[in-house]
């Protein structure tokens, strides 16, 4: 048994993704908004010419906002989505109580619907529906019917985790485009033109490292993952420094 669960874990370590792999969707759209966000504001400072305390400010007040907004926003949606679920699952379960034949006729058509034979199905159904299967047959129904997968027990905290992950993962990394301009203040530096194009870089490498992460703890190509996140990233940062420059020649 000990062998058999070694193996298993093994295969999945070399086969499958990593792990942390189930917060990709958090790490992806918490770490990429924050960085687009934060620099998108920086750019649009920077092309209206702002002075640099404010660019700092606006950029500092946007990370702790957003990573908040972004984190429970994040935590609030799959709460609210687990509470609909978890109703439609409840529905089902009481029309399997009160109108039990129904039920099992519609999910046999359900089955055979999949390309499942008319015998294949009934006894799919008849082993399903049997009382210790019960769960397990309204799961079942409520994926099949309505489309909708029935998370486990433990997925009220595992969307805590999900939220905190995306806090951490925006404010982490929307953290970057903020350190050159607030150290380049610090030390007095205030060559504008450098500081912005030292930030740019230093952005743009923080999107590549990020795109080459996803691609890296998720087991797929990794110079099409760090080219898609790069492209996007790119475009955003640009509209944003063109219409911060845009505003500042028309309002001059």
């Amino acid at each position: 048994m000990v062998s058999m669960s070694n193996n298993i874990d093994s295969h999945l370590e070399s086969h499958h993704a990593l792990s942390s792999a189930k917060y990709i969707k958090n790490i992806i759209y918490g770490g990429m908004d924050g960085i687009i966000t934060t620099f998108s504001i920086i750019a649009a400072c920077f092309g209206a010419n702002l002075h640099i305390k404010y660019i700092i400010a606006m950029g500092v007040a946007n990370l702790f906002a957003d990573a908040f907004s972004m984190g429970f926003g994040d935590y609030l949606s799959s709460y609210f989505e687990l509470r609909y679920i978890l109703s439609e699952k409840n529905k089902e379960l009481y029309e399997l109580e009160h109108n039990r034949i129904y039920e099992l006729d519609e999910m046999k058509t359900l089955y055979q619907n999949q390309g499942i034979s008319v015998e294949d199905s009934e006894k799919l159904v008849e082993i399903l529906s049997q009382d210790n299967y019960k769960d397990i047959f309204i799961n079942r129904m409520v994926d099949m019917e309505l489309g909708l997968q029935v998370p486990d027990k433990n997925h009220k905290n595992e969307i805590k985790k999900e939220g905190l992950v995306t806090f951490v993962s925006f404010f982490a990394f929307g953290l970057v485009p903020n350190l050159i301009y607030i150290i380049s203040y610090w030390s007095n530096y205030r060559d504008y033109n450098n500081i912005f194009l030292i930030d740019c870089f230093i952005t743009l490498f923080t999107i590549v490292t990020l795109g080459f992460y996803q691609s890296k703890i998720t087991k797929q190509p990794k110079l099409l993952g760090t080219v898609i996140l790069t492209i996007n990233g790119v475009i955003s940062t640009l509209i944003a420094f063109l219409i911060g420059f845009g505003l500042e020649k028309l309002i001059s």
